[in-house]
């Protein structure tokens, strides 16, 4: 449950994020757009909204690289401590996935 409820606000912290960058783009593409009507103060504080935007985007992005490591690590222990779980697991997931492939396409 809690790993649930974790998940969904990590999803609206990166959708917001998301929102925010889609907007300093527009932003960005408007006063490229017209530079020649925009002051250099406006320049000014649009290069340090997008600066502080890349900088925060490359900061996620390493966390997000460093945890699906650690996923990795954990999975890689997992399957190290029960190899033939970790088999039985993963055929029944290609059983599966195969059977619902092979489901599909003679609906067809």
């Amino acid at each position: 449950m809690t790993k649930t409820i974790a998940h969904r606000s990590h999803v609206a912290h990166r959708n917001g994020s998301d929102s925010n960058l889609r907007s300093l783009l527009t932003q960005a593409k408007s006063t490229i757009s017209d530079v020649g009507t925009q002051t250099a103060e406006n320049v000014q504080a649009l290069r340090d909204r997008l600066s502080s935007t890349v900088s925060a985007a490359q900061k996620r992005a390493k966390a997000v690289a460093k945890a699906a490591r650690r996923q990795a690590s954990r999975a890689d222990d997992a399957i190290r401590a029960k190899p033939y779980h970790a088999m039985a697991i993963a055929g029944g997931v290609g059983l599966v996935a195969g059977l619902l492939i092979a489901r599909r396409r003679s609906a067809r």
